[in-house]
């Protein structure tokens, strides 16, 4: 779930930056401490108290304790209505369990609280969610959980198709899965669909190599950096394929 904290929050009296922090490292007893000393503290406004219901409710999603999770999300709703990360997060369970007439609900509460009712609100919104989706798959990408992370890069791609770079971590997922024949058919999908795209090729480069594929790695580094001469990561691998050759040659 987004972590993000609202610009009103007060930094002397509840440091979300903090318990984001400990988030990410899964420090989650202490960013449960931090969040519960903040709720005590009846001093807080809405808004700021509705941060740490949302933080709370993000450390119990992130352990999979998926009740209490829903109910501190719906108490920071309740506080402070106009909190689009727990309306959004709240709505990605409810998806994510098929309640979807109430993720549908929360969905519209979300809408209404983002004012998107103009042309282009539901992009706007869908990308929003995928936005969640893929810092969820990453998290579970550092920690090894493969299929999670999977599952999570692909509902990213779904609602936000135009956002290239999921479809690269979904390739990686799956050469760290063992089916690097799949994700270099991925990478050679994303290079055809969007031939300009220089981080695909370089991706895709280093999925041949890793694969004693040397020739195929530099063919594809050479057409990136036709279409990018001054990008110093590209002629790093370039210049490390010249060196396999040699060496191979030798």
């Amino acid at each position: 779930m987004n972590t993000k904290q609202p610009h009103s929050t007060n930094s002397l009296s509840f440091d979300a930056g903090a318990v984001q922090k400990h988030i990410l490292v899964r420090n989650f007893a202490i960013a449960e401490k931090i969040c519960q000393e903040a709720i005590a503290d009846n001093s807080l406004p809405n808004p700021i108290l509705a941060t740490a219901h949302h933080l709370l409710g993000t450390c119990y999603y992130l352990q999979n304790n998926l009740p209490k999770s829903v109910e501190e999300f719906k108490n920071a709703l309740t506080l402070d209505p106009k909190n689009t990360d727990a309306a959004i997060s709240l709505s990605v369970i409810y998806n994510d369990v098929g309640k979807y007439e109430d993720a549908k609900k929360i969905y519209e509460v979300a809408n209404r609280s983002l004012a998107l009712k103009r042309q282009g609100a539901d992009q706007m919104l869908d990308r929003k969610f995928s936005l969640k989706h893929i810092e969820i798959g990453d998290l579970y990408f550092k920690f090894h959980r493969y299929e999670d992370a999977l599952n999570e890069y692909a509902k990213a791609i779904r609602l936000d198709p135009a956002e290239l770079s999921t479809r690269i971590k979904l390739a990686k997922v799956n050469a760290k899965k063992g089916f690097t024949s799949r994700a270099i058919q991925e990478l050679q999908q994303l290079c055809h669909e969007h031939p300009d795209y220089v981080a695909s090729r370089i991706q895709l480069g280093l999925m041949y190599f890793s694969q004693g594929n040397v020739i195929d790695a530099e063919s594809e580094w050479q057409k990136a950096k036709m279409r990018d001469p001054l990008n110093d990561e590209i002629q790093t691998y370039l210049e490390m394929a010249k060196r396999t050759t040699e060496t191979i040659v030798n």
